[in-house]
């Protein structure tokens, strides 16, 4: 019986290495691919998730990116979303690619508390889930190394942009970055910096929008739709602000509004939506896809456009050039 209990809890340790020790790097011509997928509104028991499965399916073939990302309301309205993630994570596994997700408001609205969701997330195969002492929810991070040697080129953010107010009723509506995210994110990236004695160029991935988003469609040139009023936190805790002070963050990709897919610049960063990748699971017209990111070593610079189910690819563009 010991020896059982010691070789079953080697392989639970390996498990857990295995999905620690994930190292990303840049492919040989100096890219780095990234799919994002948002607002697939899957639901455990109703049959919803099959038509989501095939657009997967389709952009993976269509596009072989390095990194799948879900930016929020995954699966929703669920007591117990596990097995609609473990088909996600099944997928995953049979194509050996790796994925991450980040918690949108509708992912924790039913009997399970938010970092319980999070944690059912950390155990999947090939997701590169981690959780961070202290912080509600998916709150970590990913370095991608360079594509000859072990020097990190980008920095991925993975953040919780939280459900909704927890001040009610002096203040309704959305959830925002609490100050411990804020000063998590500006420390790890401050980390960084001080390691490489400059700036990473790094993207963030979360479901609500900023407040500046607003600013960035009135003020910039856009690529992409806006068929609604970006619906963000009436609070603005100042997340934008601290990517702008500490100067690695390039561009952010976030889900939430459904008929919203733009690409906008503002104070030096791109401040991007998905396509919302649930087709009849979710309101809107747009055409059910996902988004592409391409990065590129050394360089604070990335690729962008929409992949359709049908194949279509709308909206190409480049940050920063598009966009001076």
């Amino acid at each position: 019986m010991k020896k059982i209990s010691l070789i079953l809890f080697c392989f639970l340790i390996a498990q857990v290495s295995f999905s620690q020790s994930v190292e990303f790097k840049f492919n040989p011509n100096g890219e780095f691919k990234i799919l994002q997928l948002t607002d697939t509104h899957v639901t455990a028991g109703k049959n919803n998730q099959q038509h989501v499965m095939d657009l997967l399916t389709t952009l993976v073939q269509e596009e072989n990116p390095d990194l799948v990302v879900f930016t929020g309301d995954v699966v929703t309205d669920s007591d117990n979303p596990k097995p609609c993630y473990e088909i996600f994570a099944e997928f995953f596994k049979k194509h050996k690619l790796h994925w991450a997700v980040t918690l949108g408001n509708h992912d924790s609205e039913n009997k399970m508390p938010r970092n319980n969701v999070a944690s059912i997330l950390n155990g999947l195969d090939f997701c590169i889930n981690q959780s961070t002492d202290n912080l509600k929810g998916t709150n970590f991070l990913c370095e991608v190394k360079s594509s000859t040697n072990s020097d990190s080129k980008a920095i991925l953010y993975f953040l919780d942009s939280q459900d909704y107010s927890t001040i009610k009723p002096r203040v309704d509506g959305y959830g925002w970055f609490s100050t411990e995210q804020v000063v998590w994110y500006k420390e790890q990236s401050q980390k960084f910096i001080d390691e490489n004695k400059d700036t990473i160029p790094a993207l963030a991935f979360f479901h609500i929008p900023l407040p500046e988003y607003t600013d960035a469609w009135c003020n910039s040139k856009a690529f992409g739709t806006r068929k609604e009023v970006e619906c963000c936190s009436k609070i603005n805790s100042g997340m934008f602000g601290a990517m702008v002070e500490q100067g690695d963050v390039m561009g952010t990709f976030v889900g939430h509004d459904h008929v919203n897919d733009y690409v906008a610049s503002y104070y030096n960063i791109a401040l991007a939506y998905g396509r919302a990748s649930g087709a009849e699971n979710t309101y809107g017209d747009l055409k059910q896809g996902g988004r592409v990111i391409v990065l590129k070593e050394g360089k604070r610079t990335f690729d962008t456009w929409i992949r359709e189910k049908d194949g279509a690819v709308k909206q190409v563009c480049n940050f920063p050039d598009s966009f001076q």
